[in-house]
């Protein structure tokens, strides 16, 4: 019923589901193409940087697999080609050896220094957006965030807990955290 056009014309909700699966068809094609161009997979240049960016103490495989939606069998198999690549070594947590803690190694360090404008076509895409605009669309996206999420189709590992960027219990009772990387009180 979706793809009739009738009833999309007369179905806000499935106009919007419409340029979001349009949208997400763009995603994907820029996402693969910045990751060619490195000699990655848009999930191993994921895989870096979730190492990267999350605190040595909870960047194991299943946390892994968890922020990014998928199997542990599956998360095994990219972690697996990235090591074979010298990219990132894997180590039995010392308190529990079912735990499997990622570390990049120096040349995952320097893969991950080339990283940086990853996702920057898709920002420029955006930039000629007035800040209006794109404030509206970031309330919107977030609602639709939420709605994706509750329904068991978006998976937010709760990013922040274990990201280096974090700082709990550094601000007031509304917004007790703060994020060194956006520089803003959560």
């Amino acid at each position: 019923m979706i793809f009739d056009p009738q009833y999309r014309k007369d179905n806000r909700a499935a106009r919007v589901s419409m340029a979001l699966f349009r949208m997400s068809q763009a995603i994907k094609k820029i996402t693969q193409a910045e990751s060619n161009a490195l000699g990655f997979s848009p999930v191993q240049i994921q895989a870096l940087l979730f190492i990267h960016y999350t605190r040595s103490d909870v960047a194991t495989v299943g946390n892994f697999a968890h922020s990014i939606g998928t199997t542990h069998v599956t998360a095994v198999k990219i972690i697996e080609g990235l090591v074979k690549k010298g990219l990132m070594t894997k180590v039995q947590k010392p308190e529990d050896r079912r735990v499997t803690l990622l570390c990049l190694t120096s040349k995952g360090k320097e893969t991950v220094s080339m990283l940086e404008n990853w996702g920057h076509s898709l920002e420029e895409t955006l930039r000629p957006i007035s800040d209006e605009v794109l404030a509206k669309f970031e309330l919107g996206l977030g609602a639709v965030i939420s709605a994706m999420e509750k329904r068991g189709y978006l998976v937010v590992s709760e990013p922040c807990l274990g990201c280096i960027h974090f700082r709990p219990n550094t601000g007031d009772a509304d917004t007790p955290h703060y994020c060194k990387l956006i520089e803003k009180y959560l």
